[in-house]
């Protein structure tokens, strides 16, 4: 069931800021965010990042001092340090969007600051502060958790080519990433991966793997359309083919969610997933890289909580009460 937070005089939480996420410099619209959220009564710590990291450090320290809740001024790189700190703890976590995709604020339906709405932010920290808590499931993959999702093949070898971005990449925000990720896939190429998903074997020639949590990938893709955040269940897609060409009426049909009526595209439910591939694919979690198969992921279920807006979607949880 969702909580309410504590009550606004009394909430407690430290903003984790990393400046050299997304577009913009966030520090230049964190401090009337802050002021937002101070004039709702929250007792507010900023801290700011500084390299890779930090914003684990960060949150652990705030978790270990008792603070309620840590939000993530950045973007769902700087989310899922932190998610990794707060993992089976009580410490609340919510985001103050100003990454390049903010793929987990538009997943749950917070504004996201652009040139052509500035207060994004200001309307985001208001929203958090008003927001209940809820428990979601978290994937596991090896030792690190993730949020969002974790990809094998394809999307992680686009992800290891481009990240770190440098700053002039990151300034063209979404389109920079996809031409130059554009580029890249076309060179890739297919291997042959078994894949086990609840003991039920799957052997094929693949592009790639999603392991997803969440509904959304990218930003706007809608991949998983009936993923649950809170059903003990990650949502699996296998999208086989040898290259990028030969699937783009796969990733069309994934765009347009036909992925259901695609033989192209394998799609099933598990809880314990394993990934083995004749040549050594890329993973990544949450976009970021995470060495190479073979790889064994689990949900973990229930295992964050977080901040949700009144306004989001009740359909991402299985109670929606």
């Amino acid at each position: 069931m969702p909580e309410f937070l504590p009550l606004v005089s009394s909430t407690r939480a430290t903003v984790i800021c990393n400046p050299v996420s997304g577009t913009r410099d966030v520090r230049a619209l964190l401090p009337n965010a802050l002021e937002a959220l101070r004039a709702c009564g929250w007792q507010v710590d900023l801290q700011t990042t500084t390299q890779r990291g930090d914003a684990g450090r960060l949150a652990a320290q705030a978790r270990d001092q008792g603070q309620h809740v840590v939000l993530a001024a950045g973007g769902d790189g700087t989310l899922n340090e932190i998610a990794n700190a707060l993992a089976l703890s009580e410490v609340a976590l919510g985001v103050l969007p100003s990454g390049t995709a903010n793929v987990w604020a538009r997943q749950i339906g917070l504004p996201i600051p652009t040139v052509l709405r500035p207060d994004g932010l200001i309307e985001a920290a208001r929203l958090m502060s008003r927001a209940i808590v809820r428990p979601i499931d978290l994937g596991r993959a090896a030792d690190r958790y993730f949020m969002l999702w974790s990809g094998i093949g394809l999307d992680a070898h686009v992800t290891a080519s481009i990240e770190p971005r440098p700053p002039w990449l990151k300034r063209l925000g979404m389109v920079g990433y996809a031409l130059r990720a554009f580029g890249i896939a076309l060179q890739y190429r297919g291997t042959r991966m078994v894949v086990i998903i609840d003991g039920q074997r799957i052997k094929c020639r693949a592009l790639m793997v999603l392991i997803s949590n969440i509904r959304l990938y990218g930003g706007f893709v809608v991949a998983a359309p009936n993923a649950i955040l809170d059903d003990g269940l990650l949502d699996v897609y296998l999208v086989k083919g040898n290259s990028f060409v030969e699937a783009t009426h796969s990733f069309v049909n994934v765009l347009l969610g036909r992925t259901s009526r695609d033989p192209q595209i394998v799609s099933r439910r598990g809880r314990h997933i394993s990934i083995a591939a004749r040549r050594k694919c890329p993973v990544h979690v949450d976009a970021e890289p995470f060495g190479r198969t073979p790889i064994s992921i689990e949900v973990v279920p229930k295992a964050l909580r977080v901040l949700i807006p009144a306004g989001a979607p009740a359909s991402l949880f299985s109670n929606q009460a």
